[in-house]
């Protein structure tokens, strides 16, 4: 009897902690306070897998957290029951280049909405979008990558390390508004006879033209209407064969933000032909632009700002191919990768290369590591450490780094395994591990934040005591 009354005792208060744990994750969630609700959610998960509300309320917390391949499972496993996932699904799919997914997500979200709806037009309008980047996406082009740099976007052109041969290119900055500026280009061909220039026509960018004459300049010209569009276009620059040019466009045709296009000017008809979006690796939906090539070093420079913080810009310098290379493969997550230039083709190498450690110079084979000491001190291999315990404190460091490695290749296998996956009970096996490693990941990452604060500190500290 008394063993019943304990059982008994113990269901009511698992049921009130339950019961809290619900209460608290609503109020965290409707307060924003997502961190905290994702943490709630997530227990409440590993009791009840299969529930709607936890899986989409987890997963919108995620989302706002800008973990997207989290979000995009538990969007998927909250069902259709909250109509508001296909939308959060379109957009974590076309962020994430699963475009044939996005246009699905999308019109099932239309589908939910009425007729005279006022947004209608915007949403109709993404389902065009990601349509256009799924025939892209057959197209993504395999090109070699040289290097990569992160710069200020106010001065990213100091980093293209060009010939004169090329002609010059200048940055200025112009002030549309008080809260806006934006980038002026003017490039000047070799012979220094002609530029090409942005300006600005109403707070819009174009692209205009002008000849140098004896003594003077003609008038500036619209550079061709089959360039300058509604739209915004900006960073011209031409080949050395004088009918090659490039520039970015954020346009109708563009995918996302700045797209880089070329096109070429026919003498027969005085005309420049309809431009082309280079597609995949070059654009993304962000920003990408002033794609420069010189043709007879063989490199070639665009800048993008995809997955960079407000106000840096990634620089890529790749090997320019004589004739456009189209990636051929049946592996999707390979494609999308490689579109995103998550993975890359080295130019001195045969193999791919990750290219998620952009946030500097990529480093060289023979560099085995930069670990910053302090201000004026930068290791460049572990031999170099003066401190035992730094030392110590170091080969901890590099394990769980590894092991983070090794828990995120994990995760994302059981990820593509949990979506490719179409029976129930194998889903909610997979389920908790997911969750389980999600949680490892984050203890890992903010283990690694400390540990390399504790190398610093001890190697400053011995350093220090020697001086």
């Amino acid at each position: 009897m008394m063993k019943k009354q304990l059982i008994f005792f113990l269901i009511i208060i698992t049921n009130s902690l339950f019961a809290r744990g619900v209460d608290d994750g609503e109020v965290l969630f409707n307060n924003k306070q997502y961190l905290k609700a994702r943490v709630i959610y997530e227990n409440l998960l590993k009791q009840k897998p299969n529930d709607a509300l936890y899986n989409y309320r987890y997963a919108r917390c995620c989302y706002e957290l800008k973990d997207a391949e989290t979000a995009i499972i538990h969007f998927e496993m909250a069902g259709s029951k909250y109509p508001q996932r296909d939308l959060y699904l379109g957009e974590l799919y076309f962020k994430t280049y699963r475009f044939d997914k996005a246009v699905m997500a999308y019109q099932s979200y239309i589908a939910s909405l009425k007729p005279d709806d006022v947004k209608l037009p915007e949403y109709q309008a993404k389902v065009v979008q990601s349509e256009k980047c799924a025939r892209l996406l057959s197209k993504v082009e395999d090109i070699a990558i040289v290097d990569s740099l992160v710069v200020g976007k106010n001065e990213f052109l100091k980093f293209y390390k060009f010939s004169n041969e090329l002609g010059t290119i200048n940055q200025e900055l112009l002030k549309l508004t008080a809260r806006r500026s934006v980038d002026k280009i003017i490039y000047t061909t070799q012979r220094k006879d002609r530029i090409y220039y942005s300006d600005s026509i109403h707070g819009q960018m174009d692209i205009f033209t002008s000849f140098k004459l004896l003594d003077s300049w003609t008038p500036s010209v619209s550079v061709s209407n089959a360039i300058n569009t509604k739209a915004n276009e900006n960073y011209p620059f031409l080949l050395l064969d004088g009918i090659t040019l490039y520039f970015a466009s954020d346009g109708e045709n563009s995918i996302g933000g700045y797209d880089l296009f070329v096109t070429r000017y026919t003498p027969s008809t005085e005309t420049f032909l309809a431009p082309e979006n280079l597609g995949f690796p070059f654009n993304s939906p962000a920003n990408d632009y002033m794609m420069v090539i010189d043709e007879q070093r063989k490199l070639g420079w665009f800048a993008t700002d995809r997955n960079q913080p407000t106000g840096k810009v990634l620089i890529y310098t790749f090997v320019p191919n004589a004739s456009k290379t189209i990636i051929r493969t049946e592996d999707n997550d390979y494609l999308r990768n490689v579109a995103q230039l998550k993975l890359y083709r080295k130019s001195n190498k045969t193999v791919l290369e990750s290219s998620n450690n952009t946030t500097d110079k990529l480093q060289d084979s023979n560099i085995q590591m930069e670990f910053i000491i302090n201000d004026s001190v930068v290791y460049k291999h572990s031999k170099e450490f003066k401190n035992v315990e730094a030392i110590n404190l170091w080969n901890e460091l590099n394990k769980s780094e590894i092991e983070l490695k090794n828990s995120k290749l994990t995760l994302n296998n059981l990820q593509q395994e949990f979506s490719n996956e179409a029976i129930i009970e194998k889903r909610n096996l997979l389920s908790p591990q997911i969750l389980d490693l999600e949680l490892k990941i984050r203890n890992l990452e903010k283990l690694i934040k400390s540990k390399i604060i504790e190398v610093r500190n001890a190697e400053n500290k011995y350093l220090k005591m020697k001086l």
